[in-house]
C-alpha cells in the first residue's frame, strides 16, 4: 500500500497511482495514516512535515511493511532520518528538480527590487501614470549566495547571465563554472561587506540554523538586498525586521520564515522594502512533471531492488 501525508489531493496523488498500479490513499491526519500504516510499504510527503502530517516515531512503529519514505521536497529535515536508518527504511528527495524554478524565482525577485515593478503595479490599477522611478541595474553587481549547491549553483549561473560577479560559500568548496569564487562557510563574515545581493539558499541543520543575525546584517551593505528561499530558521527572524525596518538593508526577498504561514501580527507584512510569497518559490509546472519522473524511475528501480535516486 501506498499513502500520502500531504495535507491535500494533488497531481501527485494521482500520477503515483497511475505509475504503481495502485490508489494512494490520502491521510489527512495522524489517526487516520494509523489506520493505513500496518499495510503501508510506500510514503509520500513534503519534508516530513512540511504541508504534511508530521511523521514521528508512533507511526513508524506502527508501520512493520514499510520500505520507503518519498519526500516530493529537498528539504528534510523534518524526517526522522535516525530511526528510518535504524530500521532499514529507504528515504528520498527530489533534490535537483527545483533549481530552475527557484532560481528564476530569485532572478525575478531581484529584478522586482531593482526596477520597482511593485510600485508600478498599484499605480496601474488606479490607471495612473505615476513618476518615473529610478532603476537600478544588476549589472556589475556582486552576488553571494550562501550554500551553493544544487539551487545556488543555478542561481549563479543565471546571475551570471545577469553580467553579475558571482560568489558562494559552501560547506566543502570546489569550482562552480560561473562562479567568480566559491569558498568555505567560515568566510561568511569576510563577503558579507562585498555583495549587492544576499542569497540564502542553505539547507537547515545545526550549524546553519539563525546562521544570518543581528552581526551579519550590520555587516552587510546598506544598499544590500536579501533574499531567503532556504528556511525561515536559518535567519533571526528580529534581526531581519529591524535591519529593514531601520534602512541598514535596502530590503528583502522573502519565501520562507520562522512560522508558516507568516501569521497577521507579523511586522514583516507593514514594510514596504520586502517582497513577500508564501513558499511558492520551488513550484512550478515543469517541477511537478519532474518530480513525477523522478518518482517514476525509483519506483521502477525499488521493484528491482536497485539504489533509488537520492538515497538520504
Amino acid at each position: 500500500m501506498i499513502i500520502s501525508l500531504i495535507y491535500n489531493q494533488n497531481a501527485y496523488t494521482d500520477a503515483i497511482s497511475d505509475i504503481a498500479g495502485e490508489k494512494v490513499q490520502v491521510c489527512l491526519t495522524k489517526e487516520e495514516a494509523l489506520k493505513y500504516l500496518p499495510e503501508t510499504e510506500i510514503i509520500v510527503t513534503i519534508g516530513g512535515g512540511n504541508f504534511s502530517v508530521p511523521l514521528d516515531e508512533e507511526m513508524l512503529q506502527a508501520a512493520p511493511s514499510l520500505k520507503w519514505v518519498f519526500s516530493v521536497s529537498a528539504g528534510v529535515e523534518k524526517l526522522p532520518l535516525k530511526e528510518l536508518k535504524e530500521r532499514g527504511i529507504l528515504a528520498t528527495n527530489t533534490s535537483g528538480v527545483h533549481a530552475v524554478t527557484i532560481a528564476e524565482y530569485v532572478m525575478g525577485g531581484l529584478l522586482v527590487m531593482s526596477h520597482h515593478y511593485d510600485r508600478y503595479l498599484p499605480l496601474m490599477k488606479e490607471k495612473k501614470w505615476g513618476e518615473l522611478i529610478s532603476g537600478e541595474d544588476m549589472e556589475g553587481k556582486t552576488i553571494l549566495i550562501i550554500g551553493a549547491g544544487h539551487i545556488g549553483s543555478e542561481i549563479g549561473r543565471k546571475a551570471g547571465a545577469f553580467d553579475m560577479q558571482v560568489f558562494g560559500l559552501k560547506r566543502t568548496p570546489c569550482e562552480i563554472d560561473g562562479f567568480d569564487g566559491v569558498y568555505s562557510m567560515d568566510k561568511l563574515k569576510e563577503m558579507l561587506p562585498k555583495a549587492d545581493y544576499v542569497v540564502m539558499a542553505a539547507p537547515l541543520t545545526q550549524e546553519t540554523y539563525h546562521l544570518i543575525g543581528e552581526e551579519e546584517f550590520a555587516l552587510m551593505k546598506k544598499e544590500a538586498v536579501f533574499v531567503n528561499i532556504a528556511r525561515g530558521d536559518t535567519v533571526e527572524e528580529e534581526a531581519l525586521i529591524a535591519a529593514l525596518r531601520e534602512g541598514r538593508i535596502q530590503g528583502a526577498v522573502l519565501d520562507v520564515f520562522h512560522e508558516e504561514p507568516l501569521p497577521e501580527a507579523s511586522p514583516l507584512w507593514e514594510l514596504d522594502n520586502v517582497l513577500i510569497t508564501p513558499h511558492s518559490s520551488a513550484i512550478s509546472k515543469n517541477v511537478i512533471k519532474k518530480i513525477i519522473r523522478m518518482f517514476k524511475e525509483s519506483y521502477e528501480k525499488y521493484k528491482k531492488g536497485e539504489t533509488l535516486i537520492n538515497e538520504l
